[in-house]
């Protein structure tokens, strides 16, 4: 009777496990499935469990338990494949880049609640980027973090009372730096020039659009992640994007806005890298993102230690390039330019990607 009772729990655990790994591979913005999403590397962790649960049970309805041997390991193939390139060490960076052509990002989603200013200043201190981020402020957070102004005299910021208030920091000259509301949502959103040590111009993109809600649409998320693009797509400079964008390196929407604009993903190569949740020791994936077009390579990425938010900091060390892009420009195909402008028009977004002829 047991035994039984556990093979029905390991056929049943497979069934969750194997839908989980197949629902989001469906293009749709329902919440409650772009969260599944988020963590598949649990799901691959579980389907190992559960894979090797089923093999004490050949006999036990043979042909049940071979279609959910197959089924979980095609699960697992795809999960996989999907974190294949987050591995470590499965990619390269650049080790020597001049100081005058370097450039670091720090960002840091502040948690509003959070009110542990001295070790995020601590944080700051001791990495002394040249672009410093922060999300979730509200005005006791930016009269906290207002010392940073001495290093770091070049600022942009918006609070707004709620959990959007954004901030950057800059030891650099900024350039037409402007708030910017992107897709007509209400988070504001940070666009500006960067002019780096060798006096040459380069764009910088800091937003933060909502977190996952189950009985929302993920619409306005993307809206701003496609609208984030479009602003790249348009600038003739080499461009950064950064922020918790509350979306994995790998979902579709974040994987077209990439294609959109010849993002390059510093993770992939680098490892898994996870920044939420600092409060878990199982539960955590990358949901805080750097890009940078291919102008830019990376020389590193670090997560640093907590400091009381549910996020860590996370750093990337980049190299302007001297050269043409590492990385081919964006040439965005005409499936994801028509299902980012349908996402764009639904939201009411000015914006709009423009196609560009195949090289």
């Amino acid at each position: 009777m047991i035994r039984r009772v556990l093979h029905v729990v390991m056929l049943c655990s497979a069934a969750v496990l194997v839908a989980c790994t197949l629902l989001p591979l469906v293009p749709t913005e329902w919440w409650a499935v772009r969260l599944l999403d988020f963590p598949r590397l649990h799901w691959a962790i579980g389907l190992i469990g559960v894979g090797v649960g089923l093999l004490p049970f050949p006999s036990k309805a043979w042909w049940v338990t071979g279609i959910a041997g197959a089924a979980v390991l095609m699960a697992l193939a795809i999960n996989v494949a999907i974190l294949w390139p987050y591995r470590p060490g499965g990619g390269s960076h650049v080790e020597a880049c001049p100081a005058d052509r370097r450039l670091s990002v720090l960002i840091a989603n502040v948690q509003l609640g959070n009110r542990n200013a001295p070790g995020l200043l601590d944080t700051v201190g001791r990495t002394d980027p040249d672009l410093f981020l922060a999300m979730e402020t509200d005005a006791w957070w930016d009269g906290a973090l207002d010392p940073l102004r001495e290093r770091m005299p070049n600022v942009l910021k918006r609070i707004t009372g709620s959990y959007y208030g954004i901030e950057l920091y800059s030891r650099l000259p900024l350039v037409n730096g402007e708030i910017r509301h992107l897709a007509k949502r209400d988070t504001p959103a940070i666009v500006t020039g960067v002019t780096m040590r060798t006096g040459e111009t380069v764009d910088f993109i800091g937003l933060h659009p909502k977190p996952p809600l189950p009985w929302q649409a993920s619409l306005g998320r993307d809206a701003e992640l496609y609208a984030a693009a479009s602003i790249l797509n348009e600038r003739v400079e080499p461009g950064i994007l950064a922020g918790d964008l509350n979306a994995t390196p790998w979902e579709i929407a974040v994987e077209r806005m990439r294609r959109l604009s010849g993002l390059v993903d510093p993770r992939r190569g680098y490892g898994y890298v996870a920044t939420w949740n600092a409060g878990s020791s199982w539960l955590r994936w990358p949901l805080d993102q750097i890009f940078h077009e291919g102008g830019f390579e990376t020389v590193s990425i670090e997560r640093l230690d907590a400091f009381g938010s549910d996020h860590f900091p996370y750093l990337a060390r980049l190299c302007r390039r001297t050269g043409p892009p590492v990385d081919p420009v964006a040439h965005p195909n005409e499936g994801d330019v028509a299902a980012a402008n349908a996402i764009l028009a639904a939201a009411g977004a000015v914006e709009r990607i423009k196609g560009h002829p195949a090289p």
